[in-house]
């Protein structure tokens, strides 16, 4: 115990000495993994991630809106776009674009729960230019492709990434194990890269406390949900973010060794169990109620964990992804490391305000 107030106290102090540094001092100075060990609580809890820095020359501050729906003409134009003899459907409101098609036409017993199971997991190490699903020899590389080409075909310009990948195998009856469809399908959580920075998190999802439907909408944007089985078979969700002005530039930034002590803090406490990824990229928050704008995207150090409120409490190894449970163990969301004064966000932080961009950015914002 006197070790971690130790670490504490030492964390804080280096903040405050930190000297922040150039992107591309960044770029050459960061370890490219996370790989530690650590004891906590009476488990033992292995680190194992990449720390991503985006290969850009700066992180402007963006204020967004979603992006505005298409025309009643475009959306006809995009429905026969995708049509196919078999099964097809494009969709585009305010909130998302839903772009789904099959080159066959589906087993009528592939959604009765009853009868059919599908065997699925999460993916959480892989090779990109690997295939995992069963019987399928699309890679993630090819999946993620797909994933990009078919909202561009709407959207051009709109980019996205892979970062959560569930394993679906062949759908079979729960009985007789007989398979249903010739292949399994990735089932891909993504998130949208702006001029090479990725959405990496939303401040709508680093809470604990009970989620009102604004935060449920909102934490969608920079997101798409998409199953792909191959070119001809592909159901996605996206919910895009508009650019509509830059604010400024940030040129220097504190470096995730000096802010890494404070989860490290909540790895010692026992609420994180799990680190998934590490991202220098924007985080999405909200603007004061008479501000210019709503909605901003600032750089930050941006950790997805799995958490657990109670540090007593087991799990089974595994968390939720992509909305589903697996064993109904750890909330996967993220801790958002602010990249000017290293403060992170604490999942059980209940202040009316927390949703609202951090004082240290709003000079960006006010000028």
């Amino acid at each position: 115990m006197l070790a971690i107030m130790f670490s504490t106290l030492c964390a804080s102090a280096a903040m405050t000495e930190a000297t922040p540094v150039s992107i591309k001092e960044l770029q050459s100075m960061t370890d490219p993994v996370w790989e530690q060990t650590y004891e906590a609580c009476g488990r033992t809890i292995r680190v194992n991630t990449a720390i991503v820095v985006p290969e850009t020359e700066s992180i402007p501050l963006l204020a967004v809106k979603p992006i505005e729906p298409l025309s009643e003409e475009e959306v006809q134009k995009y429905e026969e776009l995708f049509r196919t003899p078999y099964s097809s459907k494009f969709l585009n409101d305010k909130y998302r674009t839903y772009i789904s098609f099959s080159d066959h036409e589906g087993h009528p017993d592939l959604s009765n729960a009853e009868k059919v199971t599908t065997p699925h997991r999460p993916l959480y190490e892989y090779d990109r230019d690997k295939a995992y699903t069963e019987d399928n020899d699309l890679t993630v590389a090819e999946a993620e492709n797909l994933v990009r080409e078919n909202i561009q075909k709407v959207f051009p310009g709109v980019d996205f990434r892979v970062d959560t990948i569930v394993i679906n195998d062949r759908t079979k009856y729960r009985k007789s194990g007989k398979k249903l469809e010739a292949k399994g399908y990735y089932e891909l959580g993504c998130a949208q890269v702006i001029d090479g920075i990725p959405v990496a998190g939303s401040i709508h999802d680093a809470y604990r406390n009970e989620r009102t439907k604004h935060d449920r909408i909102i934490s969608h944007y920079g997101t798409a949900s998409v199953a792909v089985t191959d070119e001809g078979n592909f159901y996605g969700s996206y919910y895009v973010w508009d650019k509509t002005a830059e604010l400024g530039t940030l040129d220097r930034f504190l470096p995730f060794d000096v802010v890494r002590p404070q989860i490290e803090e909540m790895i010692m406490s026992g609420n994180i169990r799990h680190v998934f990824s590490v991202d220098l990229g924007y985080a999405q928050y909200d603007l004061p109620e008479g501000s210019k704008y709503e909605y901003v995207l600032v750089p930050a150090w941006v950790v997805s964990v799995g958490w657990m409120d109670d540090p007593e409490e087991e799990d089974d190894g595994s968390t939720s992804v992509n909305g589903s449970d697996y064993a109904m163990g750890c909330t996967y969301l993220p801790i958002i490391v602010n990249a000017l004064t290293g403060e992170a966000t604490n999942p059980p932080d209940e202040k009316g305000d927390r949703m609202l961009l951090p004082a240290s950015w709003m000079q960006w914002v006010e000028e």
